[in-house]
């Protein structure tokens, strides 16, 4: 469960091929974005989760909110909460009143949204797409990343959308081998709030007859 929720929370086609190089465009955008969130010691964002494969005529839509704070986070998906308070992972499920306890070392590093935007600093080569203003004005430029050893890799793509004059993220889209496209839209983004350290904790007394699977 864990990983389905956090493959459609904290992922248009135009797919270059496995020899593409870095270009000086796209590396000086994405190592702007890399050095600017390094700086961020905590940041918030609401956003939409789209889940598609065509194959499979998979078309799913999702709210969410997510607050991280170094590497804590709280991630909040429908009635789904996740919550990394640095030694474990609790995934809890509002339908069942169940919560699975993991190690945060086993999450994929893909699916953890404490480091959505650094994680592509190596391993990756890169390609300018294009710069444009969108629907509201605000010009953003978009590159594409292809991993560097791509047989370790559940994906092929990602494609990270970027607000040129604040250098902050616009979406992240992830084209996976299997056919799923998963693509975060932010739609409000906050760096460095006040976040409480309360935030990053599961405590057992607000959730009544919760189940608890400890599965470390």
């Amino acid at each position: 469960m864990k990983r389905t929720l956090l493959l459609t929370v904290c992922s248009v086609v135009l797919a270059l091929g496995v020899h593409a190089q870095d270009d000086a465009r796209s590396k000086a955008v994405l190592d702007k974005l890399i050095t600017k969130a390094k700086a961020w010691t905590s940041f918030e964002a609401d956003f939409s989760s789209r889940l598609q494969n065509t194959k499979d005529k998979l078309d799913v839509k999702q709210e969410g909110n997510m607050k991280v704070k170094g590497k804590k986070f709280r991630l909040v998906l429908d009635k789904n909460t996740i919550i990394n308070d640095g030694t474990t992972l609790y995934t809890y499920n509002k339908d069942a009143n169940e919560v699975n306890l993991s190690d945060p070392a086993e999450m994929d590093q893909e699916l953890d949204p404490s480091t959505l935007f650094t994680q592509y600093e190596k391993g990756f080569k890169s390609a300018f797409v294009d710069e444009k203003a969108d629907a509201a004005g605000v010009m953003v430029q978009t590159i594409k990343l292809f991993p560097l050893e791509p047989t370790k890799k559940a994906f092929h793509t990602v494609i990270i959308a970027v607000d040129k004059a604040k250098v902050e993220p616009k979406s992240i889209q992830v084209l996976y081998k299997d056919g799923n496209q998963v693509t975060y839209t932010l739609k409000k983004f906050t760096a460095n709030p006040e976040l409480a350290d309360a935030l990053f904790t599961f405590d057992k007394a607000k959730y009544p007859g919760v189940e608890v699977n400890d599965m470390r």
